[in-house]
């Protein structure tokens, strides 16, 4: 009897045992299939704009007065690269590419470190004025960051253009979206004066393209509402100081603008590094515009204003695109400190029509 009873024991004891082995297994199965996929095709929801925020905020906190800007945006690359949300951020001059774990991009811009000034209210109504002239030469004239820099050197380009007789228009602030980008700059003169920087599409440290700010704000909305050309990186999101704007690529450029689409026009990118490589250049030649200028390096907005009203000056008294470089070089004394000339991609001997 004593047998029977130590046996049924160690029976209970196996089939327990077995029990608990079966529901460690399960639970094991359980949490490979339903554990977090760090992968980015992970569903989990990511606070861009928080965390680049909260990276500016710490920079911020941390800013030490003997450290340069080129310092702290060291600093808030390395912040980026530490945070588990975003795969790689990419400083290239005053640019930094971030990407994030589920695949999406944001480029900043010149960021902001300065402490925000929460007081400060930018008017930024949209504006957009056509000017009739009776000459058979047309001219665009945009200016996304009127808000910020004004409309000092706008207005008197457009006055040398009116006395050449063109037919322009002129567009600033949220006007400048990217539905009116995409179709209407096949003219003989384009003028933009904007924000741009650098995109790093793979992580390497390189800059792959050159990214050009438009006056339309990103928006919960814009991934879907520009859909195609946001899966096909023809459009990134901008930051520029604390406000995101939609900013396109080369690629943008390249499937709208076919072959021959700008009448051998001049193109005058008036950003930072519009030319510190060729590749938004080369996407507007390809396209038929003659020559692109704009500035080999970073450039500071009042030096960038008061020689573009010079260029076209120049221009309209017919040197070439070649003369007016070597006569504007850095355009003032900042700009030299920081090796930035204006230069140009394609025909020197180009004179405006």
């Amino acid at each position: 009897m004593g047998t029977v009873k130590i046996m049924r024991s160690k029976l209970r004891q196996k089939t327990l045992a077995i029990f608990l082995l079966i529901c460690l297994l399960y639970s094991l199965v359980s949490v490979e299939v339903n554990g977090f996929d760090p992968s980015p095709e992970s569903s989990c929801f990511i606070a861009y704009d928080k965390i680049i925020q909260d990276g500016m905020d710490y920079v911020r906190i941390q800013q030490n007065v003997y450290k340069t800007y080129s310092e702290h945006l060291i600093s808030l690359e390395k912040w980026y690269n530490l945070h588990p949300f975003i795969t790689y951020a990419s400083l290239i001059g005053t640019s930094i590419t971030i990407k994030f774990i589920d695949g999406s991009y944001t480029v900043l811009i010149n960021p902001d470190l300065s402490k925000p000034n929460y007081l400060r209210d930018f008017i930024y109504t949209p504006i957009h004025k056509r000017y009739k002239g009776d000459r058979n030469t047309t001219a665009v004239i945009l200016n996304p960051a009127e808000h910020m820099y004004g409309h000092y050197q706008c207005k008197r380009i457009i006055s040398i253009f009116l006395r050449q007789d063109y037919s322009l228009e002129y567009l600033a602030n949220k006007a400048v979206n990217l539905n009116y980008i995409r179709s209407n700059l096949s003219v003989d003169i384009i003028f933009i004066n904007t924000h741009a920087g650098y995109f790093d599409i793979d992580g390497d440290q390189q800059a792959d393209t050159v990214v050009i700010a438009t006056g339309e704000f990103w928006t919960n909305e814009t991934e879907e509402k520009y859909s195609f050309d946001y899966q096909h990186n023809f459009i990134v999101k901008g930051l520029v100081g604390n406000q995101a704007f939609v900013a396109f690529t080369p690629a943008f450029i390249e499937y709208y603008y076919s072959e021959r689409a700008f009448p051998d026009s001049l193109v005058f990118m008036a950003t930072c590094y519009a030319l510190y490589d060729s590749s938004m250049a080369e996407k507007f030649l390809d396209a038929g515009a003659r020559v692109y200028m704009g500035w080999s390096n970073n450039t500071v907005f009042w030096i960038n204003s008061r020689t573009s009203v010079l260029t076209f000056r120049l221009l309209s008294y017919g040197l070439t695109i070649q003369q007016v470089c070597r006569l504007i070089r850095s355009g003032g004394f900042y700009n030299w400190l920081l090796h930035s000339k204006l230069v140009y991609n394609g025909d020197g001997d180009y004179r405006i029509p």
